[in-house]
């Protein structure tokens, strides 16, 4: 026998169904946070390193080419989640279509900045990659915490803009690119890495 559904009633289930799509975080959901927050962490340490002690200055940023084996890993650990997953929601979809919309926002820009920076020989340019990047993420974070109500991702956001803009006023400072790079490193593990393991905690004890 079909059931009914007053319109109240059917507002009140799908109010229902959005609050338990919201607690029902993937197991493993933060792994790709956690891994992508260390591997940036890790390169921006090693390009630190190689500026400040002057170790093949020239080339001490190609060390940012290991993000492309990084992305790939990135990008099976979070399939692998996807695939693992017992129950995929819309607003799942929402959070996934919002970082893929940040990755090609993210290629698209550094394609430009590069274009602009070598093109033009305007290197001052460059300075705006960590910037953007960093609002970029808060962007994102913010839309998974307002959709998921997860408050880490909140704060995550929020470290992300801060840095954003500590970023900005490290070019007037001593060495602002080893600033820029120090601030990077700070954001990706509180602001990243943080997120995801709290996230990966909650997903494991519900």
């Amino acid at each position: 026998m079909e059931t009914k559904f007053t319109e109240q009633e059917s507002l009140t289930l799908i109010s229902e169904m959005i609050k338990q799509a919201r607690s029902n975080f993937k197991k493993g959901g933060g792994n790709s946070m956690v891994f992508f927050g260390v591997l940036v962490s890790v390169i921006a340490i090693l390009n630190i390193i190689l500026v400040l002690w002057n170790i093949y200055p020239n080339l001490s940023y190609s060390v940012w080419y290991l993000m492309i084996p990084g992305g790939i890993v990135g990008h099976l650990i979070t399939k692998k989640v996807e695939r693992e997953s017992m129950v995929r929601t819309h607003l799942d979809a929402i959070i996934s279509t919002t970082w893929k919309g940040y990755a090609y926002s993210i290629y698209i820009f550094l394609i430009v900045i590069f274009c602009i920076g070598f093109g033009k020989k305007m290197y001052d340019f460059f300075y705006l990659i960590n910037p953007v990047i960093l609002i970029l993420l808060g962007l994102a974070e913010f839309v998974a915490a307002k959709v998921y109500r997860f408050k880490p991702y909140l704060y995550g956001a929020i470290i992300m803009w801060i840095g954003a803009l500590a970023c900005i006023a490290a070019m007037w400072g001593w060495e602002p690119t080893v600033i820029q790079f120090v601030i990077l490193v700070f954001c990706m593990i509180f602001g990243f890495v943080v997120p995801g393991y709290k996230l990966n905690k909650l997903a494991k004890n519900s």
